[in-house]
């Protein structure tokens, strides 16, 4: 990412950096100024780490604006002290500024020294980066990996099939002394009901159809499980701040949002699919009939209705849907940075001929 920014450190802090590794800086706050990384301040200990990171650290980010922030521990390895990296971006910078701080986040890790690194953070809010979000960092580093999405999935199914293999054996043999044979188990039947289409009900096609010719911005559809058809909920205009709040809470759907922003200084749109699914609230039946559904439903709304969806995604709340991940799901970082940081094009004019290397038989060799 470092190539594709230019932005380095000056030599002041180089020199800085080299001298703080030896332990007489506690914290200091690093900012880019001027396509440039520079010391923007820094403090000496007073205390244990612990008691010097709250005091120290909260007010380098009351400014509103990214930085790097590199707090030293009291503990040391082989390289010495050991050192955490915070990388601060409130929710209020422009995007353009925070895409630039995170792409020279490696930078400083290079010039800084990795081996000095014991803990890395990113912070929107400052309870992300305080004391006591530093002890919950740890805590869950420390802690097993989560289950994927598909892990919690079989989990739940492993658990439900169990406890209806033993109803159904305490229902046969009350007493549990005979043994049952049952075809019953993940490895016997599909996970999911594959190429499953429930038909658009006719409402749902009438909204589509307003969708592309761009008379309205939102729908939102659900399954009607017991008629097998795919129902329209309703298509209320919205704007990208009220999207969070029209995400159900207690059941399952299927989303369509126009996202206008703006993109390098031009104004686009966006039509997004969102398909909300809220957790384990709802039933096995329902997950798995809305996650059959959703790519038949993309194919017949790309084929039948010329809808592009520019973004597909799956979640389980609207929390976080902001303005902001919207558009880094829309204009992926790294491909926003390669036009933003392009390379210089070449120098124009001819280059001379190109050497051809002909083979002994077009030379007329017959050796």
């Amino acid at each position: 990412m470092s190539h594709q920014t230019g932005i380095n450190a000056t030599s002041e802090l180089k020199e800085f950096l080299a001298r703080a590794r030896g332990g007489p800086i506690r914290i200091m706050k690093i900012i880019i100024r001027n396509e440039e990384l520079v010391l923007g301040s820094y403090r000496e200990p007073t205390q244990s780490w612990d008691k010097d990171f709250d005091s120290m650290l909260l007010p380098l980010l009351g400014a509103g604006d990214p930085c790097f922030i590199l707090y030293r521990l009291d503990t040391q390895n082989a390289h010495g002290y050991e050192w955490v990296f915070m990388a601060w971006s409130p929710d209020s910078s422009p995007v353009r500024q925070k895409m630039v701080y995170a792409a020279t986040r490696a930078t400083l890790k290079k010039e800084f020294g990795g081996g000095h690194i014991k803990d890395e953070m990113f912070g929107t809010i400052e309870d992300d980066l305080c004391f006591q979000g530093y002890l919950r960092h740890m805590a869950s580093c420390s802690s097993p990996a989560p289950l994927t999405l598909a892990e919690q999935e079989l989990q739940r199914l492993k658990a439900t099939e169990d406890k209806v293999v033993w109803d159904e054996r305490r229902r046969i043999t009350p007493t549990g002394r005979a043994k049952v044979t049952m075809e019953f188990g993940l490895d016997k039947r599909p996970q999911t009901l594959q190429g499953l289409a429930f038909p658009l009900q006719e409402e749902a096609k009438g909204a589509l159809r307003q969708l592309k010719q761009k008379r309205i911005n939102y729908i939102q559809l659900r399954l009607d499980v017991e008629r097998e058809t795919i129902e329209l909920v309703h298509t209320n205009p919205t704007e990208t701040r009220e999207l969070p709040y029209r995400i159900p809470t207690d059941s399952p759907r299927y989303h369509f949002f126009v996202f206008k922003h703006s993109h390098q200084d031009q104004l686009q749109e966006a039509l997004v699919f969102i398909y909300s699914m809220p957790g384990y609230s709802c039933s096995i039946k329902e997950r798995m009939l809305y996650s059959s559904c959703k790519n038949r439903l993309l194919d017949e709304v790309e084929r039948d209705y010329q809808l592009e969806v520019t973004k597909k995604m799956e979640i389980d709340s609207g929390d976080g849907l902001t303005e902001d991940f919207l558009y880094e799901e829309v204009h992926p970082m790294e491909h926003t940075l390669k036009q933003a940081f392009s390379k210089p094009r070449g120098p124009g004019g001819k280059r001379g001929n190109k050497r051809l290397i002909k083979g002994a038989e077009e030379n007329g060799d017959d050796s």
